[in-house]
């Protein structure tokens, strides 16, 4: 899978898992986070970031180890407490200032040893505190998502085990007790997520030693942390309990730093535990905090709230991969429940979108002008710059479609049912000896083109959408596909709507001057005018694939039942609705589940045919 494939595909995810609207957004980084800032949720993926745990990944596993990191993302928006989390760090960076500040008035005689001692048993306490809230919350939402859609669990579960193996890939002395907090806390990330199961025999080696009394207790406060724990709060509260039994080390790493202080000639300050810095570049930790921020939906849990310890202990011997496929067997019987229950709620809304008189509500008003409008005459201004664009556009699709009806052959395949003879030598290399015949599609398209020309389309927005609208035509008409456009504005509870150009004349190449006709005024409803365009579509489209392209800025009422609209006539109709907004702002891509956002016109050819090729080519 490419850069571009992979991203798609975690875009999709994000679309359909998160409860909201998220954009994903790549970069040439090692980190990854998500954020939040006023209902404005971003995914924050670093190309790199599966090479901060593995040096060297096949490309399966990095597309792999990409999709936990996405789900583990999406995890986070949907169950975490932002604000929470957010203040945890920022009480530890703000105990980590008043501890410098205090051991140079120390150093200076101005503060007593008493004094300092006091700030540095809140400090130490407090910076380890959102590193085993954040185990806590990671084992929790992981397990949260993996319950709700169980498909997600082989991606979340190879980036887990990757990112625990790099916590233990340094073979520790249990004798060395260096920087001793550290290696606890490392141990305890470890066994609040499912990671530990594949190491704790061997890498938990200084709980058992150093908190030999209490190793057990923590254990099932981690246990109940990730399987029992609602919300990010309850979470924190079991860290809290957690560090508590962790008291005797703290006071020694207390001892420790007061020890350095003293014996400093020229104190610089200290800087904060490298975990505590890793975490913050780590998901959960870079997010605003906003005045309307919510705190997460709850975690569910199929335990009782009261468990035993040998209760706790069975659960925890009865974590391998066999329980979670019986699990996920029982999850699967209720997600087909569900799954019924959506089916039913889907044919009532089939049954009404058929039934819906929506003629009703459409005035069908006649193209009256017969020269161009002023935005119309800005737009022709840059004629030849939109047929520079368009005959780009035109080779682009046209090479596109001829690939996608091609019969062809994917080689040194790692798995299949047809052995590649030529290549059978890579049996001891990688595997790849397979070999894959792809068959060939020909799409015969069908295209409606819908013009938002509500007053909200002013100024540059009608103009960019003009030239827009006349590339993808004359496009159309260079490759013969057949389409129509009309062009629709709300007066009133009604809407008008009048045909540029009709299916019929469609190949007349002088018509397209129509498109510059179109005068901008009244409000928008886009849903009644889009129900019309699709239900139209549908009767003329045949057997044919068809499209219809919806020009606008996705200001309008009604975007659930655009969606509905969209939903069922894909399922049924086979009709995709492509939402296109050429510098008209990011709505449309809220509006639109396949929203293109045209920044730049020049990108116009590349990011249409890019979507076409995601949907259908």
């Amino acid at each position: 899978m490419d850069k571009t494939d992979l991203a798609l595909k975690l875009q999709k995810q994000a679309s359909v898992y998160c409860p909201f609207p998220v954009q994903v957004i790549f970069s040439d980084d090692d980190q990854y986070f998500c954020d939040m800032v006023q209902h404005n949720a971003k995914i924050h993926l670093g190309r790199k970031a599966p090479y901060r745990y593995v040096r060297s990944l096949h490309q399966d596993g990095y597309d792999l180890f990409m999709e936990g990191l996405n789900f583990h993302s999406i995890a986070q928006l949907k169950y975490t407490d932002f604000a929470l989390m957010k203040q945890c760090f920022d009480k530890a960076a703000t105990l980590l200032s008043q501890v410098n500040e205090t051991a140079r008035q120390f150093l200076n005689k101005e503060r007593t040893a008493k004094e300092l001692k006091d700030l540095l048993d809140q400090y130490v306490y407090h910076v380890n505190l959102p590193l085993v809230l954040k185990a806590i919350e990671d084992g929790a939402v992981e397990n949260a998502i993996g319950m709700e859609h169980p498909e997600t669990w082989t991606a979340l579960m190879f980036a887990r085990n990757h990112i625990s193996d790099s916590f233990v890939q340094k073979r520790e002395d249990v004798n060395d007790t260096r920087n001793l907090m550290d290696k606890i806390i490392k141990e305890i990330m470890l066994i609040c997520t499912y990671g530990y199961r594949h190491h704790l025999h061997n890498s938990i080696i200084y709980l058992p030693v150093y908190l030999d009394p209490d190793f057990p207790a923590i254990r099932k406060l981690a246990i109940q942390g990730r399987l029992q724990s609602p919300t990010t709060a309850d979470r924190l509260k079991i860290a809290q309990e957690i560090l508590n039994l962790c008291q005797p080390i703290m006071n020694e790493t207390v001892l420790e730093i007061l020890d350095t202080i003293r014996q400093s000639q020229n104190f610089q300050g200290l800087s904060g535990s490298s975990l505590f810095s890793a975490m913050q570049s780590e998901i959960a930790v870079n997010m605003q905090s906003s005045p309307d921020a919510t705190p997460g939906e709850k975690t569910t849990s199929k335990y009782a709230l009261d468990l035993s310890d040998e209760e706790f202990q069975r659960i925890e011997q009865m974590e391998n991969q066999e329980e979670k496929q019986q699990q996920y067997r029982a999850l699967q019987e209720m997600t087909r429940r569900e799954q019924n229950r959506a089916a039913q709620k889907e044919k009532k809304l089939s049954a009404s979108i058929k039934n819906s008189q929506i003629d009703q509500r459409i005035v069908l008003f006649p193209l009256q002008r017969t020269s161009p409008t002023d935005y119309g005459q800005i737009a022709l201004r840059s004629l030849n710059q939109s047929i520079q664009r368009s005959n780009k556009m035109a080779r682009m699709l046209k090479r596109e479609i001829m690939y996608a009806s091609k019969n062809r052959t994917k080689n040194k395949q790692e798995y299949g049912r047809k052995l590649d003879q030529r290549n059978l030598y890579r049996a001891q290399i990688d595997g790849r000896v397979f070999f894959e015949r792809i068959q060939g599609n020909k799409k015969d398209l069908f295209i409606y083109i819908l013009v938002d020309n509500s007053e909200s389309m002013s100024g540059d927005k009608i103009i960019y959408t003009m030239r827009g609208c006349y590339e993808v035509a004359r496009v159309l008409q260079t490759l013969k596909i057949p389409f129509c456009i009309s062009s629709h504005k709300a007066v009133g509870d009604s809407v008008q709507m009048s045909e540029i150009i009709p299916f019929q004349q469609c190949l007349r190449r002088e018509l397209l001057e129509r498109i510059f006709y179109m005068h901008v005024s009244g409000g928008t409803h886009e849903e009644i005018a889009l129900e019309k365009a699709l239900k139209d579509l549908s009767q003329f489209k045949r057997h044919r694939k068809g499209f219809v392209f919806v020009l606008s800025d996705g200001e309008t009422h009604g975007v659930d039942r655009i969606h509905e609209l969209i939903h069922i006539y894909k399922k049924e109709k086979d009709i995709d609705v492509i939402g296109i907004g050429i510098q008209t702002g990011k709505k449309i891509e809220e509006t639109y589940p396949h929203g293109l956002y045209i920044q730049d016109i020049n990108t116009l050819p590349a990011q249409l045919v890019a979507k076409l090729r995601e949907i259908a080519l």
